[in-house]
């Protein structure tokens, strides 16, 4: 069976993100959730760069997507790894209520929006095996906001416009090629 022929809810997963797409150009006009100019190219800039990430998922059982924003990369892997349970963390109230309605709508019972900063959130979460952020600050602030909430081989995936050149607190990176507009960085606990 085709990646593009499994279902999600009785839709397709082409449906369901093309369902996803339609809502964050409709919800877009009042809540910034991508540049005017990305709008046209959801698909290629967003969704397709978003799910470039599955390559570095293997085994994962959790995810937290951290700065969701309009929930890329966290809703199209959900969609994709209904298997994953997600957890967005947005502190914009209005992008986190966007979230909250995509989960609805998209009947993800995967995912979870919580909406607040993630350095006010980190004491109440558990750990994740996967850690994502997208274009949300530098890798080393990342890096010390996410470190202490990763599971013991968990990873942070990070999508930015070049590859890691600073060295992180204990930890090791390495990057790869994005299919997408950028980089993804891996980031990993250096083993002591």
């Amino acid at each position: 069976m085709l990646a593009s022929e499994r279902q999600h809810n009785g839709e397709t997963l082409v449906e369901s993100f093309d369902q996803y797409l339609n809502l964050v150009r409709k919800w877009n006009r009042s809540v910034s959730l991508v540049s005017a100019r990305d709008v046209a190219h959801l698909r290629a800039r967003h969704l397709d760069d978003s799910l470039a990430l599955q390559e570095h998922l293997g085994g994962a059982g959790t995810l937290l997507d951290v700065g969701s924003g309009g929930g890329f990369p966290g809703i199209p892997l959900a969609i994709a790894n209904p298997e994953i349970e997600v957890t967005l963390v947005e502190r914009n109230q209005r992008k986190s209520s966007f979230l909250q309605h995509v989960v609805m709508a998209l009947e993800l019972v995967n995912v979870d929006v919580i909406n607040s900063d993630i350095r006010d959130a980190r004491d109440t979460l558990s750990t994740f095996d996967v850690i994502t952020a997208r274009a949300v600050t530098t890798p080393d602030q990342i890096w010390a906001w996410c470190r202490g909430l990763l599971s013991e081989n968990g990873r942070v995936l990070l999508q930015m416009a070049s590859p890691i050149k600073e060295v992180l607190n204990d930890g090791i990176g390495e990057s790869h090629r994005s299919s997408g507009i950028g980089w993804i960085n891996v980031v990993r606990r250096a083993v002591s």
